[in-house]
């Protein structure tokens, strides 16, 4: 049967449940559709996910239609609704709120609720790198860059580290974040002796791109202050190796890309939405085939 919002695309429903990526065009190209539906395929369930291009005054009447709907499972939320949907939701995770912005959208009940999984993506793969959650906790991580990818990470971050510094190119996006999350401000570029002070940098801005301004780690080679056993994770994953991971590894730290993240945000995404149909490694394996 055809899905009866107003939405911009024709979307056929045969399926006995479905997903969806809430959007402006979907439809002409994202990815979510390819991994969600390959899990599917593994879960062994009948389901898909469809694009749906959905023009921003008509939100609210799409979301009201797939609240209405008990097919619908949950997907997710791409350009430009991620700051605005959460209006139409019932209610939303603590770090979706803190955040200010959902990428992904389940089912509980006859509730919707909001996620951000892009910072929760950020935090499996921060996980990995230093050793476990428990590690994690006793180490003091400085994230630099409060972009849509920095929020998120640090909303995840909040509570999982000893501490949390935080820097960006604008002081006063600093401050604010640092307010919002209980957090430590700094200037940027960091100074030798917040880095010495640094067990986990976190990059969260086009730094990992080039080889960054006058005062940046790599290129005054700062990474030289931060401890012995220290650890260095880029959000970035084009190119896989940035100037300062590759910095970070001549100077012997642990390092870590952004790849990951990107596959793990719709990995726990699958996950919140299929209820623990398949398990986190299942599902990551499923779609990384895709």
């Amino acid at each position: 049967m055809s899905f009866s919002a107003p939405i911009d695309n024709a979307v056929e429903i045969t399926t006995e449940r479905y997903a969806a990526i809430l959007g402006a065009t979907p439809s002409k190209g994202a990815r979510s559709p390819t991994l969600w539906n390959a899990a599917f395929r593994t879960v062994g369930v009948d389901a898909v996910m469809h694009p749906m291009d959905t023009r921003p005054e008509v939100l609210g009447e799409v979301m009201a239609a797939l609240k209405a709907d008990p097919r619908y499972i949950g997907g997710a939320v791409a350009v430009p609704h991620k700051q605005t949907i959460g209006a139409f939701l019932d209610r939303l995770e603590p770090e979706a709120a803190r955040i200010g912005a959902v990428n992904a959208i389940y089912r509980d009940g006859n509730a919707l609720v909001g996620a951000n999984t892009d910072g929760a993506g950020a935090l499996s793969q921060i996980e990995t790198l230093v050793g476990g959650p428990e590690t994690l906790k006793g180490l003091r991580a400085t994230l630099v860059g409060l972009g849509g990818a920095g929020v998120s990470v640090a909303a995840y971050l909040v509570g999982r580290t000893g501490s949390l510094t935080l820097a960006n190119r604008s002081r006063t996006a600093t401050n604010e974040a640092a307010e919002r999350f209980g957090a430590v401000a700094v200037d940027y570029p960091l100074s030798p002796e917040v880095l010495a002070g640094t067990d986990l940098l976190v990059n969260a801005t086009t730094v990992g791109h080039q080889d960054g301004p006058p005062g940046s780690p790599v290129a005054e080679n700062l990474l030289e202050a931060m401890p012995d056993g220290a650890a260095v994770y880029d959000v970035i994953y084009q190119p896989r190796e940035t100037p300062l991971l590759a910095a970070a590894k001549a100077r012997g730290l642990a390092t870590l890309d952004g790849l990951g993240m990107n596959l793990d945000q719709a990995v726990i995404a699958f996950d919140k939405a299929n209820m623990g149909m398949l398990s986190l490694d299942q599902i990551r394996e499923a779609m990384r085939a895709a």
